[in-house]
């Protein structure tokens, strides 16, 4: 779900994607520092924030504990999404994924632009 471009944001990594909004949602992938696992990441919150270009307000918002399970491996951190689906979600969104540490400092990792494409699945 993640690759570079050349997008300018204040965002560590660039996130981009694709999600079927007549699924779940189910994936995980990885973030690092310094190739190892983020620090305290486990005991933050971690939120998933997704707008539409002319809105200012949240669409969605996945949050850890929730919708967003953390999980602390020696070399990396795992974040694993299992939500939805979203049946009025349809287009591009900004995307932002950003960390609240227990120090209440907020770290914006990835930022980019997510896909929810309209798909009915018959169920």
């Amino acid at each position: 779900m993640m690759r570079q471009h050349s997008t300018q944001t204040g965002a560590k990594g660039i996130v981009s994607g694709t999600v079927s909004n007549g699924a779940t949602w189910i994936e995980s992938f990885e973030l690092s520092q310094n190739d190892l696992e983020i620090s305290g990441a486990d005991t933050s919150t971690w939120k998933f924030v997704f707008k539409c270009y002319d809105g200012s307000s949240a669409d969605l918002t996945l949050t850890s504990g929730s919708e967003i399970t953390v999980t602390q491996n020696v070399t990396s951190t795992i974040f694993a999404i299992s939500a939805g689906p979203f049946p009025t979600m349809i287009g591009d969104y900004q995307a932002d994924f950003a960390q609240q540490d227990a120090s209440g400092n907020i770290i914006h990792w990835l930022n980019g632009v997510v896909t929810f494409i309209e798909e009915n699945l018959g169920f």
